[in-house]
């Protein structure tokens, strides 16, 4: 989730070159080659991807505790797919109609971060589930 702050999410640029959209997790950024840059302050999607980072490592320390793990790993993914929704309504809503609504964009190293940590978040807690069904089945064995 750190990459998720520090890279952009989203970039366009339009097919003359003199303008360009840039999304990352603090704003909306719109360049004009006659103009300076134009932000929409977008402070959520870092809060976001913040507490996403905090839940996991609190999530890490509850090892002990496989079933609040679990829950901890679900609220994870809550937020980080709260996050993801948020980043694609700014994309789909205020970027793309900006210029050229044709053109799409590319998605950037932030995008891809956070679809990295929402399946590496399901995969911790598929194991988790695993690892706990293992416990419960030792325990009638004895």
């Amino acid at each position: 989730m750190g990459v998720v702050v520090s890279m952009p999410i989203w970039h366009k640029v339009s097919i003359s070159g003199g303008e360009s959209v840039r999304l990352t997790a603090l704003a909306l950024e719109y360049n004009q080659a006659a103009a300076p840059v134009k932000a929409t302050d977008n402070i959520y999607i870092t809060i976001l991807a913040l507490a996403s980072a905090a839940i996991a490592v609190f999530s890490i320390t509850q090892f002990k505790k496989r079933v609040f793990q679990m829950l901890l790993g679900t609220l994870n993914s809550l937020v980080i797919a709260v996050m993801m929704g948020l980043c694609f309504y700014l994309i789909f809503r205020q970027g793309v109609p900006m210029f050229e609504p044709e053109n799409q964009g590319n998605y950037e190293t932030g995008f891809f971060a956070a679809v990295a940590g929402l399946l590496s978040n399901m995969i911790a807690n598929r194991f988790i589930r695993r690892d706990e069904m293992l416990v419960k089945s030792a325990d009638r064995m004895r």
